[in-house]
């Protein structure tokens, strides 16, 4: 009979990658180090696409896992099985595997169960660098309704994929350094970003790095434009205005990184332009990020991603956005601490601290009386600490009652919870900056009164000496100009 097989959850259809009596012959557990995911099904592509994964693996010192797909055969119980269907399908898994650890030494084998296209993307863990697989084919009926098997892999993988087409200028780049034209697909948008991102990474392989960039506009996109040019006809405007915010964009991303910057107006397929550029450059690589559409978008939006994928005649690396993890984070707003001195002007800031939280949040309003300061004739200091004391605490109870009473309630939404404090302090902009360090402050708001400049010079302001001792942003509202 059928010798049966343990099952992992939450493992694409739940088979593990190995038969209960016969343990891969693979290298010891490399859980944790990255590693280059090549698939394969043992063709001449696929021999291919290992060779460029291996060479990838030995430059970013990352270990290879190479996997194969495997389609389940249901069979009938009462019919034997002489040998385990496993056991025929790892052995060229394992000898695919032994000739690749001529080229990298860190190379584990993995069986799974079911279509490639499906299993690929779950086998890729939080360790992958890369997916490399080879192009196969399908037709041109099943490529429209469904994509080629590599086409599907890098519309649904979370990861870089990278489908090979052309090894040998991979390979000359990878072993021996030697030049490699890439042609980047750029545009104003987060895929964008994706897509430079890889190419960065890519660059510090090492060798000949030869970047050229590539910019797709619509013909309207072009005319909306305008440059410093003078008399230059408006479509020599737009086209030159575009060059210089593209290249700009390479340079703040890339740094000091040549580049060369192709603008190009396509009337009908963006995809299809792009292809044809990089077939006139002879790029060896074309990176593009995507947005990975599914579903019923697949068809109502064009996609570019898909369009060179399914069309380039070389190599193609398509950048998912969710492999991308910018340096910069925006940050957001939960937080606002909200100082007044009670007066209109004091209280208008108040409008717009609920102005800065439209997903919700928490508002604290903030008061800070002025503490006694410390007498230095002992023979008065204890009356008139004591009277001064009274004084403070009259005065704190009185500006408790004037901001509970400042919360309109069509400001006090169902999404924003309001609270308020009046504060003693011997410094008000201290104050302030010590409560927002208390409360996890993401924001102060408040209102300037603009004194005049000689007054600001010589006493300072409130606003100014919070600048200068918070780290937390500061928005300061101005009175509106008469």
């Amino acid at each position: 009979m059928k010798t049966p097989r343990s099952t992992t959850p939450g493992q694409g259809n739940g088979y593990s990658t190995t038969a209960v009596d016969s343990p891969p012959l693979s290298s010891p557990d490399l859980s944790g180090r990255p590693e280059i995911l090549c698939a394969t099904d043992f063709s001449p592509p696929a021999r291919d696409a290992a060779d460029v994964a291996a060479a990838l693996a030995t430059n970013w010192k990352s270990s290879l896992r190479l996997v194969h797909c495997a389609h389940d055969w249901l069979s009938s119980p009462d019919v034997p099985v002489i040998e385990p269907w496993d056991e025929i399908i790892r052995r060229p898994l394992e000898d695919e595997g032994q000739r690749i650890r001529s080229q990298c030494e860190s190379v584990v084998t993995d069986l799974r169960h079911g279509g490639a296209s499906l299993e690929i993307p779950f086998a890729a863990s939080a360790a992958t660098q890369m997916i490399v697989t080879g192009c196969t084919g399908r037709g041109v009926a099943g490529r429209w309704l469904l994509g080629s098997t590599a086409e599907r892999i890098a519309e649904d993988a979370n990861h870089p994929t990278l489908v090979v087409r052309n090894t040998g200028p991979l390979l000359e780049w990878l072993r021996h350094g030697k030049g490699l034209r890439v042609l980047c697909a750029v545009d104003f948008t987060v895929s964008a970003d994706a897509a430079i991102a890889a190419v960065k990474e890519l660059s510090k392989l090492g060798g000949d790095f030869h970047l050229e960039a590539a910019y797709v506009a619509r013909p309207d996109d072009v005319h909306l434009l305008r440059s410093e040019i003078p008399d230059a006809p408006a479509h020599a405007e737009g086209v030159a205005c575009l060059e210089r915010d593209v290249w700009e964009r390479l340079h703040l991303a890339l740094g000091d990184m040549p580049a060369e910057v192709h603008i190009r107006i396509a009337n009908s397929n963006p995809a299809h332009e792009f292809v044809r550029l990089a077939d006139e450059r002879r790029a060896d690589l074309v990176v593009v990020g995507t947005h990975q559409k599914h579903g019923l978008r697949r068809l109502t939006e064009p996609s570019f991603s898909r369009g060179v994928l399914a069309h380039a005649s070389t190599n193609v690396l398509c950048v998912p956005i969710s492999s991308h993890q910018p340096k910069t984070r925006i940050p957001s707003i939960h937080r606002v601490l909200v100082a007044t001195d009670l007066t209109e002007l004091g209280n208008s800031a108040l409008a717009h601290a609920y102005s800065l939280l439209p997903a919700g949040g928490a508002v604290k309003i903030v008061h800070v009386c002025k503490a006694p300061s410390p007498l230095v004739n002992p023979l008065i200091a204890s009356q008139m600490t004591f009277e001064r004391g009274m004084q403070t605490a009259h005065d704190k109870r009185e500006a408790e009652e004037k901001l509970s009473a400042l919360v309109p309630r069509q400001l006090a939404t169902s999404g924003v919870s309001t609270t308020t404090e009046a504060l003693v302090h011997a410094s008000v902009s201290q104050g302030i900056c010590e409560e927002a360090e208390r409360c996890g402050t993401d924001v102060i708001c408040l209102a300037a009164n603009v004194p005049s400049r000689a007054v600001a010079a010589i006493f300072g302001s409130v606003i100014n000496s919070v600048v200068s001792q918070t780290h937390v942003p500061v928005f300061v509202v101005t009175p509106p100009r008469m």
